[in-house]
């Protein structure tokens, strides 16, 4: 929690404010007791006289009621002027407080809920900075959670700590020192509540703090479970699997209700148990008091007005404690959601941007040179790519194939560092990538994943995402190459028709063609599409390639593909086997030469058509 305690130092002047604020209507609360008790001990009196033996009512400092009610008597007075003095000030300082008490509540959830939004914007950015390695060990559900769910928690627990943290020492102390000063000896029976109202508190604490860590947990399971299920939802439905999905919700559901409801269980008997204490002790308070004025110990109104003081100050000290332990509660489940934002903020990049300023306005051509290039993940063993060589030039189509689990789309992955090499140098233009600042490097290439990401929003802004500013023209030139454009004139709004979450409203074939599209507008050095074409029909594939080929002759691009047909009039095309190059070449070359290549070849085409 200390690295989200840092969230407040921007906002430093209104905690103060919150401060003086808290100590305006504590000191409110701890003084009304005060005045009320004097307005009962010094607006109130009582009047002794007894019957002589003249007939006549003389006063006396004091006479026996009960044992001689004929001769005796007892006249109650007020003085209003006293009760309208304190009850002045008590108006005032009840107007004070809630003014005050008003600004408390405005100024704590102001504070939290930006510290709220600096947490998430500064959780974001370093999500956006972590490389895929770092983002998949942790996976997208409980990323999710952190970012929402935790981030409330943590939020809620400033609230109630700004609220609380300086009223509780304030509220304990002061009616404690004023409850002394009216009574010693009523004060001692408050005393006698509090270690037992801090031993159910612990044991309370105790059971309670190990639930709230499983209950996070259990919140990531089943936002995992769901997000599965909504995103899989046609799977699901393909294969009859509804029941089965339902039943797994159900399953995660009912583990984080018992967890919920465990700690429930136990919190409920928070509040009677402190409620016993509390009104155990102010029944000892009042019996005290009562025995004192049976013994005749005290008979003025004044004591009475202690009496009266010292029930409030013990219900303000016993509440002090209550509200010490909501914040206790409070803290160890923020103090797990702190501790796992903080593991993500915390979290070192594989991927460090190492780049110099000196390449920024370098004018790249895009030739790429792998030398020697080996990776392997970050605590792995085994290396996923081996001694990897290979240059391409402005120009050319280099292809890469290979079965499943190659190392395909690693190499692809490697250029814009969406991983670091392990071993080797691989370069742009005879300059060591790592050299170069990420943005930049980044802005060089047009990257087209496997599988197509678009954003809510219209055709022309997912479009234009690849190039800031781009224009109705470049973007219209775009979808033409990417053979988007047909499918776009035919719609409604056309570039102005609208995109779903998760692009639901689009076909495979189209969000891939908007896909491509996205990285042309681009006019990036570098074309990388890792097996982008998969959603095409052949017609469309070809159609598109050639068309990219037209536009884009001075570019390197690098196709990774599973069709012979996509590759075959590539400059280079790279055949990998677990990680390993066992073939490079043109088409031609590698039928005769790679053992491997000609199997994939055959496998979907027959001796004629790969002539």
């Amino acid at each position: 929690m200390k690295k989200m305690f840092k969230y407040l130092l921007p906002y430093k002047f209104k905690v103060f404010i919150v401060f003086v604020l808290v100590s305006m209507t504590a000191m409110g609360t701890l003084l009304l007791p005060n005045y009320m008790s004097k307005i009962i001990g010094e607006g109130l009196d009582a009047k002794y006289e007894e019957l002589t033996i003249d007939n006549e009512w003389v006063e006396v400092d004091k006479c026996d009621l009960e044992a001689n009610p004929d001769t005796c008597k007892i006249t109650q007075t007020s003085d209003f002027d006293v009760i309208i003095k304190y009850g002045g000030i008590m108006l005032g300082i009840t107007l004070v407080s809630t003014f005050a008490f008003i600004g408390l509540m405005y100024y704590s959830s102001e504070i939290s809920s930006k510290v709220g939004k600096d947490i998430r914007s500064d959780y974001y950015k370093k999500i956006n900075s972590l490389s895929l390695y770092e983002t998949g060990q942790f996976g997208t559900s409980t990323l999710i959670t952190r970012s929402t769910n935790d981030v409330i928690q943590v939020q809620n627990f400033f609230v109630m700590g700004l609220r609380m943290v300086l009223r509780i020492p304030i509220l304990f102390i002061g009616a404690l020192i004023l409850s002394l000063q009216q009574s010693i000896q009523l004060t001692l029976i408050i005393l006698a509540g509090v270690p037992l109202l801090l031993i159910v508190i612990a044991i309370m604490f105790k059971l309670v703090v190990p639930l709230f860590k499983k209950l996070q947990k259990r919140i990531d399971k089943l936002t995992l479970v769901t997000r599965e299920s909504i995103n899989g939802v046609r799977v699901i439905r393909a294969f009859g699997q509804g029941d089965r999905e339902v039943k797994r919700f159900n399953d995660n559901n009912d583990k984080l209700a018992g967890v919920t409801y465990k700690a429930g269980k136990i919190m409920s008997f928070l509040n009677p148990s402190i409620n016993l204490i509390f009104n155990a002790v102010i029944l000892g308070v009042v019996f005290f008091a009562f025995q004192l004025v049976v013994s005749d110990a005290f008979t003025n109104y004044q004591f009475l007005g202690n009496v009266s003081a010292v029930i409030q100050y013990a219900m303000q000290i016993l509440f002090s404690i209550l509200m010490l332990t909501m914040t206790f509660i409070m803290y160890p489940r923020a103090e797990v959601s702190g501790k796992r934002i903080k593991e993500i903020l915390d979290l070192e990049s594989s991927v460090i941007d190492t780049g110099s300023d000196e390449y920024n306005d370098y004018n790249f051509k895009g030739q790429i040179e792998f030398k020697d290039v080996c990776f392997k993940f970050p605590d792995a063993e085994q290396y996923v790519l081996n001694n990897i060589n290979f240059k391409a030039k402005p120009g050319q189509t280099i292809a890469i194939i290979g079965s499943t689990g190659s190392g395909k789309s690693t190499i692809v992955n490697l250029m814009p560092r969406f991983f670091d090499i392990s071993e080797g140098r691989l370069k742009i233009d005879n300059i060591d990538i790592k050299d170069i600042k990420l943005n930049k490097l980044r802005s060089l290439i047009g990257f087209v994943p496997q599988k197509a990401a678009l954003f809510s929003g219209s055709i022309r802004s997912n479009i234009a995402y690849g190039k800031d500013g781009a224009t109705d023209e470049e973007i219209k030139k775009a979808a033409e190459i990417a053979q988007a454009e047909e499918f776009i004139d035919e719609m409604d709004d056309g570039y102005e028709s609208r995109v779903d979450q998760g692009a639901t409203n689009f076909s495979g074939g189209q969000k891939q063609r908007l896909s491509v599209a996205r990285a042309i507008v681009r006019k990036p050095k570098i074309f990388v599409f890792d097996d982008s074409f998969s959603a095409l029909d052949f017609k469309t594939d070809a159609k598109l390639r050639k068309a990219l080929r037209e536009e884009i002759k001075d570019v390197t691009v690098f196709i990774v593909a599973q069709r012979i047909g996509t590759i075959m009039d590539a400059d280079q095309i790279i055949v990998l086997q677990e990680g390993k190059m066992v073939g490079i070449g043109k088409h031609e070359e590698l039928l005769d030469s790679c053992d491997v290549y000609r199997e994939i070849a055959l496998s979907q085409l027959d001796e004629e058509e790969l002539s």
